[in-house]
């Protein structure tokens, strides 16, 4: 890393330019904030070049109405470079520094520099969240100060991570929480402020709008813009708030022919087309409810395929199924947010589950159905509620304090002799030529997950914590918020909670509660399917939910993935006709 210490150098012994990739002077980061706070955003970065890979490009991060809120530079990789901020310091001291950053693989190594001082850390994988981590402190003197950023990974090319912001404060502001850097941050950092309409994906030509329920529509524009929505008989205007936010409610519709929807601002329209009025169902959970018609080889035999019951089956084959339709992202196998004709082309790639229900609701109702999938194989249902919904929960926080203080001390003193004891049985195993056991895991954190890079690699360091809750929260369900929807099937439970010490009797209905209460709607049914790796006392808790139904397992293939797709989805459609439908 001498190329490093050559530019600060450098960069010092000039007071008046930053070195950076165009060789052009860059502005001072003149401190915006109170209290001699410097946020140093990804747009006042220079760059040091080290060869000829370029500049990081400067990307953007949308926010859920679907403009761009958080600006970033990606990649920062060996070859790239190092980042580079000026900044005036008027008053000299101890700064505390918190880096805001993202990474989509397994993490690197990094480390800031500012004169002779040195903060190494190390920045794993986030799932490509933006998130905080506290660096510790630094000594900024007085006057004209550089700062660098640069990745020391050992991986040239492979691993990089995206840099938003690095916020400096001062030591007398220690106790400052790492959610009030972030309002810190979100605050003062320029937001791109729409030029133009734009709307969720979840909103596309082929899409299905609840019958009988008020239809929200959401979107960004222009702040003051004034929007106007029009959908058959209807049409509701609402002028785009002074962040560029708007939201308008339709009035209940019934089903019918299909329809269009038009959006504008006075300057652009967005038209929607073949938009139909049905019921609308959100399936969410792991691997069973992902799995297609036609899965992933390991998931599946020739004599137990995934698939649909011969009925259903002729049914999808027979050719596009129109009034069915798709919007799903999951991990292996559909990642369309935009809504899709179902249809003999697509359906094997289809969740079958869902898939499933969704053909047999619409022979029981005849309407048009819609099914919107946001599923992830191998996620633990931590992963599905908002850090707020799990850090406010009184159930969930009782459980991690009481893991904490009595369980979690216990399994950590008691790991060293778990340890030896496996190093013995390792030994003697590898002398007879047997299959070696496996290494006892680390206990897990108190309210965090265990570290390893599992099959999915849901390691997450949301925050400052090793833990993974929220992080889909805000990726797959949080966009989709608050779309009109009759219910929510949830089919997930074999990987547990990912939150250490809270078990599914406490989270399960945090993430039912939390879910009807940014949906608006305290009573939106919520159906699950038993797993036989849930607590025994969990039907009983969720029963003192309204709303709230199970389906019974027993009777069925249990094996981790059943291949009876179609008698699930068909005991689903069971308590749907009984609680929902009547």
């Amino acid at each position: 890393m001498k190329w490093i210490e050559f530019a600060i150098a450098l960069l010092l012994a000039m007071p008046q330019t930053c070195v950076c990739a165009d060789e052009a002077p860059q502005p001072l980061a003149v401190a915006p904030l109170a209290d001699d706070a410097f946020l140093l955003g990804a747009k006042q970065a220079g760059l040091l070049k080290s060869g000829p890979a370029g500049n990081p490009e400067l990307e953007t991060r949308p926010d859920q109405y679907g403009f761009a809120a958080t600006q970033i530079i990606a990649p920062v990789n060996p070859g790239a470079g190092a980042l580079v901020w000026n900044l005036h310091v008027s008053k000299p001291g101890r700064y505390l520094a918190t880096l805001e950053f993202a990474q989509k693989e397994e993490g690197n190594a990094f480390e800031v520099r500012v004169g002779s001082m040195v903060l190494k850390g190390f920045a794993p994988g986030t799932r490509d969240n933006l998130i905080l981590m506290d660096l510790g402190g630094i000594d900024l003197a007085a006057g004209r100060q550089s700062l660098v950023l640069s990745n020391t990974t050992a991986i040239d090319g492979k691993t990089f991570m995206s840099v938003g912001s690095i916020y400096l404060r001062p030591a007398s502001q220690e106790g400052l929480t790492l959610p009030q850097i972030r309002t810190a941050i979100a605050s003062h950092t320029p937001r791109n402020l729409p030029a133009e309409l734009l709307v969720p994906d979840i909103f596309s030509d082929h899409m299905v709008l609840q019958r009988g329920k008020p239809v929200p529509v959401w979107g960004c524009a222009a702040p003051g813009a004034e929007i106007t929505v029009k959908c058959r008989h209807q049409t509701k205007q609402t002028p785009a708030d002074a962040q560029g936010h708007w939201l308008i409610q339709l009035d209940p519709m019934d089903a019918g022919e299909p329809l269009e929807m038009a959006i504008t601002d006075g300057r652009k329209t967005v038209r929607l087309t073949d938009v139909l009025v049905g019921e609308v169902w959100l399936g969410s959970g792991q691997s069973n409810m992902e799995v297609a018609a036609k899965p992933l080889p390991q998931f599946a035999t020739a004599a137990h395929p995934f698939d649909c019951d011969e009925a259903t089956r002729q049914l999808l084959e027979a050719g596009a199924q129109l009034d069915i339709r798709i919007s799903a992202v999951t991990r292996d196998h559909w990642k369309n947010p935009r809504w899709t004709v179902l249809s003999k082309e697509n359906y094997s790639e289809a969740p079958a589950l869902m898939t499933c229900v969704a053909a047999l609701l619409r022979e029981k109702l005849g309407v048009p159905v819609g099914i919107i999938v946001r599923c992830e194989s191998s996620s633990t249902s931590g992963i599905w509620l908002s850090r707020n919904a799990v850090e406010n929960d009184p159930d969930i926080q009782r459980q991690i304090r009481h893991y904490a203080t009595n369980e979690y001390p216990k399994l950590l003193a008691a790991y060293p002799r778990r340890v030896k004891e496996w190093e013995v049985a390792a030994a003697k195993a590898k002398g007879a030529g047997a299959k070696i056991p496996v290494k006892p895991a680390a206990p897990t954190l108190p309210g965090g997950f265990p570290i390893n890079r599992g099959f999915a690699g849901n390691v997450f360091y949301s925050e400052g914590r090793l833990d993974h809750y929220g992080a889909n929260y805000v990726t797959r369900i949080r966009p989709v918020i608050p779309f009109a929807v009759r219910g929510i099937v949830w089919d997930q439970g074999e990987n547990g909670t990912g939150i250490a010490g809270a078990d599914q009797t406490a989270v399960m209905p945090a993430l039912v509660r939390s879910w009807r209460a940014v949906w608006g709607d305290a009573g939106l049914p919520f159906i699950y399917l038993r797993k036989n790796q849930h607590p025994p006392a969990l039907p009983e808790v969720m029963a003192r939910l309204p709303d709230t139904f199970q389906v019974d397992n027993r009777g069925l293939s249990q094996i981790t993935h059943p291949p009876d797709k179609s008698a699930y989805a068909r005991r689903v459609l069971a308590q749907m006709e009984l609680h929902i439908y009547k």
